[in-house]
């Protein structure tokens, strides 16, 4: 019975002690500046075979903050500010093009759900501001380079003397028949040898 007992109050502890970070994770002032992965870029028109994601209709990416770096209110919110009034629209295909919703939701990303701003915006945490543009930049217009980006990527990984997807996953074009057991995955090449991919920092 002891045991037991003593067994409940360290799970009480454990449990009070994730709460009380949990807490002070929320709380904290200083937010992590978002990566150019999360910030992304907003598209100003049209690509071909999409429709209604002009002006960063389409956006959506993490950044949560406008340009002069007051937080983003949730979407779902109605304080300071209403945003409730928008309601979501979701994103959908109709034979070979791509309809824009509003990318909105339970979330303080931000958005341009009715087109009313040149790029991204959102309703600020701050009841004097209302609304505010985000600091997101345009997206370019000509094509990705796709054969450029693969070396360089391939380059950044190390990647000499095989395919690291093939090495990693058996191969690159899997099915239900191609699944590898996790024990083959030995770090070798298709022809037995050792590969070498390494991550370079």
């Amino acid at each position: 019975m002891h045991c037991s007992l003593a067994m409940g109050m360290l799970l009480l502890l454990a449990t009070e002690a994730s709460a009380v970070r949990i807490r002070l994770d929320t709380n904290r002032t200083e937010d992590r500046k978002p990566s150019s992965f999360d910030i992304s870029c907003y598209m100003e028109k049209d690509p071909a075979g999409e429709e209604g994601g002009a002006k960063g209709r389409s956006y959506r990416g993490l950044m949560s903050s406008t340009v002069s770096g007051l937080k983003c209110q949730k979407w779902s919110d109605s304080k300071p500010w209403n945003a409730s009034d928008i309601k979501p629209a979701a994103d959908n295909t109709k034979g070979d093009i791509s309809k824009w919703g509003n990318g909105i939701g339970n979330h303080n990303y931000c958005r341009n759900p009715d087109s009313s701003m040149d790029k991204p915006w959102c309703y600020t945490s701050d009841p004097k501001k209302e609304k505010e543009l985000c600091e997101i930049p345009k997206c370019p217009e000509n094509k990705r380079n796709w054969k450029k980006e693969v070396k360089a990527l391939s380059a950044e990984i190390g990647s000499e003397d095989c395919q690291c997807a093939d090495q990693l996953y058996g191969s690159t074009r899997a099915t239900k028949d191609t699944a590898v057991p996790l024990a083959l995955l030995t770090g070798v090449t298709r022809d037995g040898k050792p590969c070498r991919c390494t991550r370079r920092r």
